[in-house]
């Protein structure tokens, strides 16, 4: 019994427990049901894990550049300056929780598969295969539940699941609902921002008798509003400014308790500039192991579920309206703005800097359903209420982060603020009750 319990214990927390070696498992497992060939199972797995490893690098350097500025920012100032952005904070939960959040993630998809296979209705069965956005939500919610109702091991797991897998099971048919007559019934989204396409919807209505005269797609837009589309050359504007700012804030004399012999305006350029090179890097190693890992996923959901639809990651959307994307991306930008000096001048103990992941993703594809519904003005509006909430919910999630809580680091995204905050509250509200 003693070497049973101890090659138990070896699988479980040497080898379970290591994230890229866990996921590379799961691709064996997807690829070789679907009797791919040897080759690519062994390309699937190697890449699979290799991009974890390239991932948990790029996270390294993004956390030794971020978090010291933001600690003297948090000393000097006495608030919580947070950057939200899903792959930097998922990079950093994922070094203390790794095998509870794939855990949640495979018992959610494997929950959730069951309850789109058992859907009566051809709308509800919608295959959630973003696999990026499945394991920042199981982070979010491993975090959030153990903060709020002290979960530890499986029953944090189990209940993290069910949550999940009930979000992956009915959000999907938002914005297939809300985008059928124009996108078609070929996919649906399968993101963060199911309810941001609602709110995009609803403000593109207020519109909607211009919608067809004011199509944002009619209007030309400056070439350069595209560069924001590369996530790496946004951050290499907005970081080193950034910086700057907080440094000026903080005053020369404690940067330079970082810097060193170094020129203090020179380092913070140069932090801000790292933090760009880590998100490339992270980024890098996230196309490597999604490429990997989603066809293992669609793979197994295709031969369990017939006549399903998969829901896909935001930029499917874009082609379908490319200038309302840009017109909901630019709505966005003023109210992450808002928000940050509000936080500022109200004093709250929560400074929230505007989010390139709010700002970019989630303004686009509320952009997208803006300008169907109701032309340029329904997007850019769209836009600036999504960005607006969701920078907002975010002062009162982040001190729900457990361990993210501190880092200067903290997932994005307009339903973390629509449906997951008042979810947390109810969850919180029944807990002190019973």
């Amino acid at each position: 019994m003693d070497i049973l319990a101890s090659i138990g214990n070896f699988i479980i927390f040497q080898v379970l427990d290591q994230a890229p070696i866990f996921l590379g498992i799961i691709t064996l497992v997807g690829l070789l049901l679907q009797k791919t060939p040897a080759g690519e199972v062994f390309e699937g797995v190697i890449k699979t894990i290799v991009g974890m490893l390239i991932l948990n690098a790029g996270a390294d350097l993004i956390s030794n550049t971020i978090t010291p500025v933001m600690q003297l920012l948090n000393d000097v100032v006495g608030v919580n300056g947070v950057m939200p952005m899903n792959e930097a904070a998922f990079a950093v939960g994922m070094s203390t929780m790794s095998e509870t959040v794939v855990s949640i993630f495979v018992l959610g998809f494997i929950i959730h598969l069951a309850m789109v296979f058992l859907m009566p209705k051809k709308d509800m069965k919608n295959v959630y295969l973003t696999a990026h956005m499945m394991l920042y939500l199981a982070l979010f919610l491993a975090l959030s539940i153990n903060c709020i109702l002290g979960l530890q091991g499986m029953p944090l797991i189990v209940t993290c699941a069910i949550l999940a897998a009930l979000y992956w099971t009915f959000t999907p048919a938002i914005p297939r609902a809300l985008g059928k007559k124009y996108f078609g019934e070929d996919f649906t989204l399968g993101h963060a921002a199911q309810f941001g396409t609602l709110i995009g919807a609803l403000c593109g209505k207020l519109f909607g008798k211009h919608a067809e005269d004011e199509d944002a797609e009619n209007i030309k837009l400056p070439g350069g509003l595209y560069l924001f589309q590369d996530v790496t050359l946004a951050l290499s504007l907005i970081m080193p400014i950034l910086f700057v700012i907080i440094g000026l804030v903080v005053g020369q004399g404690q940067v330079e308790t970082l810097s060193g012999s170094q020129n203090w305006v020179i380092f913070l350029i140069m932090e801000g500039l790292k933090f760009a090179a880590g998100v490339s890097i992270m980024l890098s190693g996230v196309r490597m192991f999604l490429n990997s890992i989603i066809p293992a996923f669609k793979g197994i959901s295709e031969k369990l579920i017939p006549n399903s639809v998969p829901a896909l990651d935001c930029p499917v959307l874009y082609p379908f309206s490319p200038s309302g994307a840009m017109f909901g991306f630019l709505g966005s930008i003023p109210a992450g703005i808002i928000v940050c000096l509000l936080t500022v001048a109200l004093g709250s103990s929560v400074v929230v800097f505007p989010s390139p992941i709010i700002l970019f993703f989630d303004g686009c594809t509320v952009g997208v359903f803006g300008n169907k519904y109701g032309g340029w003005k329904g997007a850019l509006l769209g836009g600036f209420v999504s960005s607006f909430i969701a920078h907002l919910g975010i002062i009162a999630l982040y001190p729900m982060m457990g361990s993210l809580f501190g880092t200067g680091l903290m997932l994005s995204n307009i339903d973390y603020a629509v449906f997951w905050l008042p979810v947390l509250f109810v969850i919180k509200l029944i807990a002190g009750i019973a």
